[in-house]
């Protein structure tokens, strides 16, 4: 039996590494954290709206395998190693991917010699990821400021990729293939056309985008013109409810009936969009599919102020906090003169319940003042 032994010198050089990267961990633990943070609010600060960001300091298990796979030139593995601290930035869009890129070499020193572009280094015979990496460290300052100064000249590595490119990296490795010449034949050409797949499913997310804030646009020029005669959809009734100032018409009728609005408390812009198109759907399921008839609607504001201030029986416990457009979603379920009984997916089965118990007392007292209203019929 064979047994293969390092070299001693090898043992004590990672015993040394070991022992250093250990005690200094927590540091490098403490920067992934910070350029967590710093990362977050530097995007935000951009209006650039990710997927996801992550970090890590690089375990020392993951180190040590590291130094024994590639032999540096470097003394000291601490200083050659890039990537002891790794962030990893997911975005929507492939044009955020280079945005992204410009934001770090605006705030922070760029390790040129160290940073690639993978899909520039891929082969074309390759099935790799397309991503950018970036090794950075503080510019002097930032690591002047005291808050920073532990982590003055320490390196990490950023990797940028859209949500596609992370959902290709983190399967493709699994197929053990890093070119089309090692993957059997019969495979070659499916690799070929899903690594094409996906390529041509980042483009063309970029290129919806583009369409969707031309239609916007358009949409915007219409309503300024008071061109109401157009379809309902999330991107007009937004525009309408900006430009026209129905918006702000209504978050102060919800105020007066108790209630609060983005305007008061921030409601996320994921949850917004979600609002918009729930109300878009239940205009449409009670037969308004232009906003002509939903500026006809809206217009009956004593009325339906009438349904707001009731609302809060639907929240019961709940603090009837939300974007303008649910609040308006639920006037309009509740609306006897419009809505169909309410059985639209949007809510929970328990929240839906209390709207038809609502609606049915609503439905109840108007039915009895019309027949008190109705004169005797003649005998």
């Amino acid at each position: 039996m064979r047994v293969c032994m390092q070299p001693k010198d090898d043992v004590t050089e990672q015993d040394d590494v070991t022992g250093r990267y250990t005690s200094a961990f927590p540091v490098y633990a403490a920067y992934a954290t910070r350029l967590h943070a710093l990362m977050s609010d530097l995007l935000k600060s951009e209006n650039l709206e990710v997927v996801q960001i992550e970090s890590r300091a690089k375990a020392v298990e993951s180190l040590i395998q590291k130094i024994q796979r590639k032999k540096s030139s470097e003394s000291d593995p601490l200083q050659s190693v890039t990537d002891l601290v790794g962030i990893r930035i997911i975005t929507y869009y492939l044009e955020d991917v280079a945005r992204v890129g410009e934001l770090l070499g605006r705030e922070f020193t760029i390790d040129a010699e160290n940073s690639m572009d993978k899909a520039e280094a891929l082969a074309s015979d390759q099935f790799g990821y397309r991503s950018a990496h970036y090794v950075i460290t503080l510019d002097d300052s930032r690591a002047d400021l005291l808050e920073w100064a532990p982590f003055k000249g320490m390196k990490a590595e950023v990797q940028v990729r859209t949500s596609l490119q992370h959902a290709w990296a983190a399967v493709s490795h699994k197929l053990e293939y890093k070119s089309s010449q090692a993957a059997p034949a019969q495979l070659q050409r499916r690799l070929f056309r899903l690594s094409a797949l996906f390529e041509m499913a980042d483009e063309q997310f970029s290129i919806l985008r583009d369409e969707s804030n031309a239609t916007d646009s358009a949409y915007r020029a219409e309503v300024r013109k008071g061109r109401l005669d157009v379809p309902i959809d999330s991107s007009s009734i937004a525009a309408y409810m900006s430009i026209t100032g129905r918006a702000d018409e209504y978050r102060t009728m919800f105020k007066e009936s108790g209630h609060q609005t983005e305007d008061i408390k921030p409601v996320p812009a994921d949850r917004i969009r979600r609002d918009q198109s729930d109300l878009v759907k239940v205009l449409k399921a009670v037969g308004i599919t232009t906003l002509e008839e939903l500026d006809e609607y809206l217009s009956e504001k004593d009325r339906l102020e009438k349904i707001a201030k009731r609302l809060d029986a639907v929240f019961e416990d709940d603090s009837g906090e939300g974007s303008i457009f649910d609040l308006l979603t639920l006037v309009v379920l509740l609306d006897r003169d419009k809505s169909p009984a309410p059985g639209l997916p949007i809510y929970t089965e328990e929240f839906s319940a209390r709207i038809a118990a609502l609606r049915e007392e609503l439905q109840s007292k108007s039915s009895r003042r019309s027949n008190s209203g109705r004169r005797p019929s003649a005998s």
